[in-house]
């Protein structure tokens, strides 16, 4: 298992942790080539940063990642489920009432300008029990969240896939309106549920217009 040293956010510039209240945070350690170590011991936590207007401008979304450890495959559509690594690109929807992101950022405390007040998510996941493809409601967020199984529990451990995702045709799916531009992204690994240990790699995360 990859380690790394010091706070559970290490060598990684521009990108913020939110931990949760209660788990153990997974950590979170920048590579030499510029990737980000997702190290999860019995633990939940996610990594974020904003979006600048060049990025959010633009409709596509590539990176590569790789599993070399994954937690046992759980149901991703109950609260407790754990995956290796997921994607989220979250929206800012004016008017709305306070959601999800709200409430779990106003409990670990006030120092996460910006993520708060994302009202909606699209969640791109590797692991869980649901074949590759599928999209469901986030069980935290109810109807302002979706997930969507890009790599399901038999994608081979230790090797990489490259991804491509067209999220405005991904939130047109999932909410049934045109996407806004997205505001914020971030990564997370997740194994308290199960109390188990996993190990992944996320790299080259990159906007994209075609």
């Amino acid at each position: 298992m990859k380690r790394g040293a010091g706070s559970t956010a290490s060598g990684i510039e521009g990108w913020k942790v939110v931990e949760f209240p209660g788990i153990a945070p997974t950590r979170f350690v920048g590579t030499a080539e510029g990737g980000i170590d997702v190290l999860s011991d019995k633990s939940s936590a996610m990594l974020y940063r904003a979006l600048g207007p060049e990025e959010a401008g633009r409709r596509y979304l590539t990176w590569r990642w790789r599993v070399d450890k994954a937690p046992p495959p759980t149901d991703l559509t109950r609260r407790d489920g754990d995956r290796p690594l997921a994607i989220h690109l979250c929206f800012r929807i004016e008017g709305r009432k306070a959601g999800f992101m709200d409430r779990m950022i106003r409990a670990v405390g006030p120092d996460v300008e910006g993520f708060g007040r994302d009202d909606r998510c699209l969640t791109y996941v590797w692991g869980g029990l649901s074949e590759t493809g599928r999209m469901f409601p986030n069980p935290h967020m109810k109807d302002r969240g979706v997930m969507v199984i890009l790599r399901g529990a038999g994608a081979p451990t230790g090797a990489w896939f490259t991804e491509k995702i067209d999220y405005a045709k991904d939130y047109r799916a999932a909410f049934g309106e045109d996407a806004p531009k997205p505001s914020v992204i971030a990564i997370s690994g997740d194994s308290d549920g199960t109390e188990s240990i996993a190990d992944g790699t996320i790299a080259a995360l990159t906007f994209s217009d075609t």
